[in-house]
């Protein structure tokens, strides 16, 4: 399976965790927007992650899966009620 991962750090920048979970969540949109420009072939993405850093902080970011570890991921999150199929 092939993975590709981006980062962004910011050192010597304090930020409140208000500021932090602002620009996660921005930079979860500018990837997504990112994928979109360049015409990355997705069959069925899922895409996992938040920028709520009180419910789980090591979590904070954004997964776009596909293929089929995204269909059974898919399933069992809507197994407990927290993804709605569109």
């Amino acid at each position: 399976m092939a993975r590709s991962e981006f980062r962004f750090v910011v050192d010597g920048v304090e930020l409140s965790r208000e500021q932090e979970s602002l620009i996660a969540g921005e930079i979860q949109k500018a990837g997504l927007k990112a994928l979109a420009t360049a015409g990355a072939q997705l069959t069925n993405p899922l895409s996992v992650g938040h920028a709520n850093l009180k419910l789980r902080p090591e979590w904070r970011g954004l997964w776009v899966l596909d293929g089929p570890f995204a269909d059974d991921l898919g399933q069992k999150i809507n197994d407990i009620g927290f993804w709605v199929q569109r």
